[in-house]
């Protein structure tokens, strides 16, 4: 994102659009691919007295990782591509609206 962008313009929430297009839905999305990565772990796993103390929480914890990552996933994606869309229509229209328009005598 442009550092120099103080204001609330139509470009700007552009910007933020693209940022959360280009910059934070892939590390999202590569985090939450990370989660899926790591479910399960490998042979010998925890070991007997491991996997009933470690393995069992280990796995509800990824499951909630990659829940709650999907849900952040979700919701980026629907701002990126219905709500700051529209909030940037609306911007825009609300500032041509704004201009006072001078008539000739």
């Amino acid at each position: 994102m442009n550092p120099d962008t103080r204001y609330i313009t139509p470009d700007a929430i552009g910007e933020v659009r693209r940022g959360i297009r280009d910059d934070l839905l892939p590390v999202l999305d590569e985090v939450r691919q990370i989660f899926e990565e790591n479910r399960a772990v490998g042979f010998p796993g925890w070991g007997p007295l491991g996997e009933w103390t470690v393995g069992a929480l280990y796995r509800s914890l990824l499951d909630s990782f990659v829940r709650d990552t999907e849900t952040a996933l979700a919701v980026m994606r629907k701002w990126e591509g219905e709500d700051l869309a529209f909030a940037e229509r609306n911007w825009r229209t609300a500032e041509d609206l704004i201009v006072q328009r001078v008539r000739k005598p």
